[in-house]
């Protein structure tokens, strides 16, 4: 996942100018009532509880502060690895380094009203897919809290700063207590639900109805993920050729929409009564059918055939009734 460098935001920040909405009527605190402040460990503004709500890895990592540069001490708490849409979340606690310095003589722009302060959001040259947002404590410390935009999406750039910012609220004085903390979505990995929880891929054919298909016995595979947890092959027997294996795979955290393999045209098809995608292309031996259970559970067949495309789907289209039949129910 990738994160732009705050420091660099800090060295070169730009006035956005015009916006100065404010959320909420939350005041800053009094200048001059801050706490002293001997070292800044900004690490320290996030418990391992708060990090685990937020979707983001504790311990954090500290960057010390740059005094001759004007640039504060900083925490990194990296994304979670499985998380589909995570960012990182930076935090920074100045000592001795006062917000108008850092930031330059910028414009304000847009405000926000969180966790008992007015947090104050400031652009800098690596655009609208980066937020920062700032709070002063006194004239001499201020808190920033920054992230970045999940995928391309600059909408969302501050979403994970913004839900962060309670936590951080509540080790700040003045700041309110036992805050309820929710990650953005896609910051955090799926939690594996539904109907297919428990289920043995390999029960979703069973030895009889393979054997139909000139298939060899069922054998268990390992997803190389945490999604899918398992899947089952069935081996072919008309050598390099012909029909391809079947694998079934079992999805239990993973949106429909991310589901991988997913390439080709796309066809709905109803069988009985349950909802399938079939996945093809003419130019392609391979033919992929998914059956969602739910919107993070799914059934996916994965087969074809190598001699000849236009039959690529014909296992798929025999096995999906068998299949859906001996599924769980939604």
């Amino acid at each position: 996942m990738r994160f732009r460098n705050p420091v660099a935001a800090g060295l070169a920040v730009l006035a956005l100018g015009g916006c100065t909405s404010t959320i909420g009527g939350a005041a800053a605190p009094v200048p001059g009532q801050g706490p002293v402040i001997t070292k800044a460990e900004p690490c320290g503004l996030l418990t391992q509880q708060q990090a685990d709500s937020l979707g983001v890895l504790y311990p954090g990592k500290e960057r010390p502060a740059k005094p001759e540069q004007k640039i504060p001490a900083v925490c990194r708490f990296q994304e979670l690895e499985d998380a589909p849409d995570g960012v990182a979340l930076e935090i920074s606690r100045s000592k001795d380094l006062s917000a108008v310095d850092y930031y330059a003589g910028a414009l304000p722009g847009e405000k926000f009203g969180i966790g008992g302060f007015t947090w104050t959001r400031y652009a800098t040259i690596l655009g609208p897919s980066y937020c920062s947002l700032a709070t002063e404590l006194d004239a001499k410390t201020f808190i920033e809290v920054s992230s970045d935009a999940p995928g391309d999406d600059n909408n969302k750039a501050c979403d994970l700063a913004k839900a962060a910012i309670p936590a951080v609220a509540s080790h700040l004085p003045g700041g309110q207590q036992d805050p309820q903390i929710t990650a953005p979505p896609g910051q955090k990995p799926i939690e594996p639900s539904g109907p297919l929880v428990s289920v043995d891929p390999c029960t979703l054919l069973k030895p009889e109805q393979a054997a139909q298909f000139s298939l060899m016995a069922a054998r268990p595979m390992n997803g190389s993920s945490n999604d899918p947890k398992n899947g089952c092959q069935w081996d072919d027997t008309d050598g390099d050729k012909g029909k391809k294996a079947l694998d079934l795979w079992v999805y239990t955290a993973t949106r429909t929409e991310d589901v991988p393999g997913l390439e080709g045209t796309s066809a709905e098809q109803v069988v009985n009564g349950k909802k399938w995608l079939v996945y093809s292309s003419p130019d392609s031996p391979l033919c992929v059918a998914l059956y969602p259970l739910t919107p993070t559970s799914a059934i996916k067949l994965d087969t074809g055939d190598l001699s000849d495309n236009a039959k690529a789907c014909e296992i798929p289209q025999a096995v999906m009734p068998l299949v859906t039949a001996n599924a769980p129910a939604a």
